[in-house]
Formats: structure tokens, sequence, C-alpha cells
């Protein structure tokens, strides 16, 4: 049997949605899977791939699929993994999310387990960690991943682009995590919830006016800006540009910017705020994406 699977690049947080929220966006990756009868399991992660990436007890992709063949309570069978990534690595847009769900999509084809949405989502979520990027790359569009209640998700204009700075440097959501407060003042607690519910308005009602409110934060984002010094330059250069509104990239280090225009000038003023201070890095404008993980089963 072979499964072709294509898992797209999400942006968590967006702002205030600390762990909440997540948008899905048209850049993915493509990982193939043969099965095969002698019950080996291998990887080809690309030419270009770290030589640990094709050892399968480390990949993150061959890994997850062994993780979900044992929640199926099975034994995983033989199967040939070649990825082709896209999804920049440690930047902010879900790449691990992305790996993990293809290793538990290619275990639920090649084992015909009869898994829903939910069930992959939890089971990609408790080996990875991220249920915000999994839900988004899984579903697509906005995704919301709340605490004790099934992801969702909506649709997302298809006017609406993400322009993207990601520097050169790359940073370890673990990193990233370790500077963000646990607990916080009850008046940024309303503060966040108030602008997460207009986050979802702003969406909805394609009131992009209200974005640039509604993706301030209190919580997380001075912290990891803090990793990245240069970030509010960028996400004020985007704004400045005629962003609707701007955040960190999930973890950081990236940036992201909210716009329905063709979003050039956007990236042009966050690279020259970059530069200015010395930070390199490049662009990329990318549309959202309505639908999420795409899984290709053929003979």
């Amino acid at each position: 049997m072979r499964v072709r699977i294509a898992v797209p690049a999400t942006v968590a947080n967006l702002g205030p949605g600390f762990d909440i929220f997540a948008l899905a966006l048209q850049l993915q990756d493509d990982i193939n899977a043969v099965s095969n009868e002698e019950g080996r399991i291998s990887i080809d992660p690309g030419a270009d791939s770290p030589e640990q990436l094709k050892d399968p007890e480390y990949n993150l992709v061959t890994r997850a699929y062994v993780k979900a063949a044992a929640d199926m309570r099975t034994t995983p069978h033989g199967a040939s993994f070649t990825v082709v990534a896209r999804i920049p690595v440690a930047r902010g847009f879900g790449s691990s999310a992305a790996a993990t769900l293809a290793g538990v999509l290619a275990a639920v084809a090649l084992h015909q387990a009869p898994w829903d949405e939910q069930h992959v989502i939890e089971c990609a979520a408790r080996f990875e960690g991220h249920r915000d990027n999994v839900a988004a790359a899984l579903l697509g569009g906005l995704a919301i991943a709340a605490p004790g209640a099934p992801a969702r998700s909506m649709l997302v204009p298809e006017e609406l682009r993400a322009v993207l700075f990601i520097p050169d440097i790359e940073l370890r959501t673990a990193v990233s995590r370790e500077v963000v407060p646990s607990q916080f003042p009850r008046d940024d607690a309303i503060f966040n919830a108030a602008r997460c519910a207009l986050f979802v308005r702003a969406i909805a009602l394609e009131d992009y006016a209200s974005l640039n409110d509604a993706m301030e934060d209190r919580w997380h984002q001075t912290a990891r800006s803090a990793l990245l010094p240069a970030a509010h330059v960028i996400m004020e250069a985007a704004r400045a540009a005629g962003a609707s509104g701007a955040a960190l990239a999930g973890a950081g280090p990236s940036v992201i910017a909210l716009t329905r225009s063709d979003g050039d000038a956007i990236a042009a003023a966050m690279h020259a705020a970059a530069v200015a201070a010395n930070v390199s890095g490049r662009t990329m404008t990318l549309p959202v994406r309505n639908y999420g993980a795409r899984i290709d089963v053929g003979s």
C-alpha cells in the first residue's frame, strides 16, 4: 500500500491566542509512505537534511507513526517514508506539528484504523504537544483548540494574506516557552480574552480594521520578543506599511502580518526594519488555506 500525505504550515497564537489559535497557510510538506513485508521502518528526509533525520528513531514522522500504532495497540507495519520538506524548521510555522500529524495519518491509513479527526488530533497533540498547530494542519482555516473541548476550525476570507519575516536564526519552541510567565494578572487575562473574542469577530465579519487591536497581547509576546529584539520593530514597520495587524509567528522568531493586499510593500518594510536592526532573514507572502491535510491512498 502507498500513502501520500500533504500537510500545511501553520502559525499559532496570532497575538492573544496563546495555545488556542492557529492559522493554516498555503505551504506544505509532502510525505510518501510505502508499506513493506519486512517490517522495516525507514525514512529519507531529503538530500539536504541533517544526518540524524535519516534515523527513524529520531525523525518525528516515523516516531509519530510508531506512537500512533502503539495507541492502536498494534505492531507498526513496515513502511518506507520519503519527505519533501518546505516548511521552515524552528521558525514558528508548525514544522514539528506537521511532521507528527503526517506520521499519525500514515499510521491510520496503513493500519486502516477507524479514527475520526478528533482522535487524530488528540494522538498527535499528546505526542508533539501543540494541539493548536495540529488542529489547523488537519482541519485548515483558523483552528480554535479550546482545552477540554473538541478542536474546531472556521473559514478565513480567501483574500487574506500572511506576510512573513523569517530570520536566519532558529528558535526552538522549548526555549521560547521557557521565558513565558506561567501566571499573569487578572487585568491582563481579561485583556487577552477580549482580544481573542475580537480576533474571531474580525475574521468572521472581515472587519480587518479591528485586527490591529485584536492581535495585541499581554502574555507571551513581550518575553519572547526579547529573544529577537527586532521583533517589535518589524511588527511596527508592517503596521506602518498597511498591515491590518502583526504578531510573532507562533513561538517566534518569525513575524506574521495579516493583510488583504498583495503584501509587497509590507514585506519590503519588514525586511528594511530587520536590516536596520542588523537582523538577517527573508520575507514570504502566503495565502491562507481553508483546507487541511490531504491523504491519497493507493495500492
